[in-house]
């Protein structure tokens, strides 16, 4: 090649090099200016922005605690009146190993950092480059909180943005304790429960304060997925999360090593199926609608007032009744058949002791031991037979049971018994005890519609007088045919007058209100009407009380003296059974929302089976009480 022959190539290839050097090095410049501004554009909206500086965070973030709280008649928590039922646990009631391990695996610098840890996020980005996915975020308990408590859970730029800006401002609002004890009462941890008490009950049927310490570790771990390392769904996960816990514990130096492996031998411990967080939510709604109507109170301000509302209500006794739920027969469909409601009642006061509106509150929270108005079939007799009695009858009167016909509207009708037989002369005590409909039926009849039905009013039965459809007629009044119906609560009211000598009790959900301060705000009111003389009340009651040890509830004497009556209704759609000890009375309701028969496959469900609830929940109730006689 001859000199110089290839310069011009050269200097042609070099010339390019160095264009694209120059291009590369503005698209740089360009893209620095680009990060920069965003930078200072995202600086100036954490800093400045208008919408968050104008908010007061201190008051969004203390509503959650101040939510209104439900005691019962021994001061215990029933549960709190906002949405989610939080249990709401101040810093200092939280065990201190809890604590630092939700730190250690969360936010291990939590105590470092004024909301934002750069640090964490470029060992979170570093992390997540090394793996090919991400396995670490770089999120702050405080930035969780804001994000939990005043952000949605969508994933944009924007967001991220807003949730940055708010952790700032919450650092600088609160301490970190308080931070930290917003962030454990809200945190998520499955189950569709929030904040570590509810999650202790929901998991090992005990409170925060009484978890061991792999216990402790086991809730830590759940945050990351509640779902995905739930013990209940996938226990092996759970165990490896739980464990993993632990061995971040002992490299903080929060426990030992030789602890570590001790806690990591361990089993799970959690409860074979998840149990309750709070108890008392259809309570608590009665409570709530019982306070605005009586009151005149808002519901924001009966939730939200940090108001403590002492109620009669006894946990011991709701447990009881909630863990009737367990024996109910499942019909494997996404409707839950059959479904039940209870109430159970003080039989001096009237004061309400427990209170069940449905299977399942999470799924239903239709009360239907307040709302829903059923047909009392059989269990409106004893208003019958109380009338009877103040008419001159008497428990050993003789009474035909035999075919009788009437005309109702100019046509014939005929009762008939539930066993399709007649007895002839029967005792007055016997016909309530085996439920005997002809008898109830002449019994109106000759007394007079007017007296049964006044009395029946009296008693606290909501019965219709006027319209083209009302109760004044034979079949509503001995048979339960009524217009409405009645609530559980309704018929349990109306129980109080034979429960109580006479005296008829309405019901009492509020005992007192005080605001957060300690101020008696109001007090609740008793109510109590004598609608019976004391000497029928009492005689009826040891009539009742054949009907549990030889009549149609025998299959719910609980072997200690009690009276009540069962009920159903034409076409099986209702079950009830209603009765009382000299202690406690309590009504109990089984029927399927649409109205169908209960029935679940061949087995058909009866208000023998109702009594058969009852019965069981009065003897585990009263197991330790001593033995009690009417007279």
């Amino acid at each position: 090649m001859k000199g110089g022959e290839g310069l011009p190539r050269y200097h042609h290839r070099r010339g390019r090099r160095q264009k694209n050097l120059a291009q590369k090095s503005s698209r740089f410049r360009w893209l620095s200016v680009i990060i920069i501004t965003v930078s200072l554009f995202g600086i100036n909206f954490i800093l400045y922005n208008p919408l968050l500086s104008s908010m007061d965070l201190k008051e969004r973030l203390e509503s959650a605690r101040l939510s209104s709280v439900i005691l019962d008649k021994n001061e215990r928590v029933v549960t709190t009146l906002n949405p989610s039922r939080i249990l709401w646990r101040p810093l200092k009631e939280i065990p201190l190993p809890l604590r630092d391990a939700v730190v250690a695996v969360e936010d291990s610098r939590f105590y470092h950092h004024r909301g934002i840890d750069i640090r964490g996020i470029l060992r979170a980005l570093v992390e997540n480059f090394r793996q090919g996915e991400r396995v670490q975020g770089g999120s702050t308990i405080t930035q969780q909180l804001a994000k939990n408590l005043l952000l949605t859970q969508e994933r944009t730029f924007r967001r991220k943005l807003a949730e940055i800006g708010y952790a700032v401002r919450i650092e600088g609002q609160f301490t970190k304790d308080q931070i930290l004890e917003f962030y454990l009462n809200d945190i998520y941890f499955g189950r569709g429960v929030y904040g570590v008490e509810a999650a202790a009950r929901i998991y090992f049927g005990r409170s925060v304060q009484e978890l061991s310490l792999e216990q402790m570790a086991l809730l830590a771990g759940l945050p990351k997925g509640p779902e995905f390392y739930s013990p209940f769904s996938h226990p092996k996960r759970a165990l490896e999360r739980r464990n993993t816990v632990l061995t971040i514990m002992a490299r903080r130096g929060l426990i030992t090593t030789t602890l570590q492996e001790e806690l990591m031998a361990r089993p799970l411990g959690t409860l074979q199926r998840p149990g309750v967080p709070t108890r008392g939510s259809y309570f608590a709604d009665y409570v709530n609608e019982y306070l605005q109507n009586e009151f005149g109170w808002s519901e924001r301000y009966i939730r939200d007032g940090g108001l403590r509302i002492f109620t009669p209500l006894d946990l011991t006794i709701q447990q009881r009744v909630e863990e009737i739920v367990n024996r109910l027969p499942e019909d494997g469909q996404e409707e839950q058949k059959p479904q039940i409601a209870m109430v159970v009642l003080d039989n001096k006061t009237g004061e309400i002791r427990a209170m069940l509106g449905g299977r399942s509150y999470r799924r239903s929270p239709l009360n239907r031991a307040t709302t829903v108005r059923r047909q009392p079939g059989s269990a409106i007799k004893p208003v019958v037979f109380a009338a009877a009695l103040m008419e001159g009858f008497q428990s050993d009167t003789q009474v035909w049971d035999e075919p009788v016909v009437y005309s109702i509207n100019n046509e014939p009708w005929q009762p008939q018994n539930y066993d399709d037989r007649y007895r002839g002369p029967i005792s007055l005590t016997t016909a309530i005890e085996e439920s005997v409909n002809t008898v109830a039926v002449k019994l109106v009849a000759d007394i007079g519609i007017d007296k049964v039905f006044n009395l029946a009013r009296e008693m606290g039965l909501p019965l219709m007088e006027k319209g083209e459809r009302n109760d004044m007629g034979l079949a509503p009044l001995a048979l339960g045919g009524l217009t409405r119906g009645v609530t559980p609560l309704e018929l349990a009211t109306s129980y109080t007058s034979l429960a109580n000598k006479g005296i008829r009790s309405d019901p009492v959900a509020v005992l007192k209100v005080e605001d957060r301060h300690g101020r008696l705000l109001r007090r609740g009111r008793s109510r109590q009407n004598r609608v019976l003389p004391e000497k029928v009340a009492s005689t009826l009651t040891r009539m009742m009380e054949n009907v549990l040890t030889k009549g149609t509830g025998v299959r719910g004497y609980p072997g200690r003296p009690a009276a009540g009556k069962t009920g159903t209704t034409s076409g099986n759609t209702n079950a009830w059974f209603v009765g009382y000890t000299p202690d406690i009375l309590a009504a109990l309701w089984l029927g399927n929302d649409d109205h169908s028969p209960l029935r679940i496959g061949e087995q058909t469900i009866g208000s023998s089976y109702a009594a058969e609830l009852w019965g069981e929940f009065i003897r585990r109730t009263l197991a330790d009480q001593p033995v009690k006689d009417f007279r």
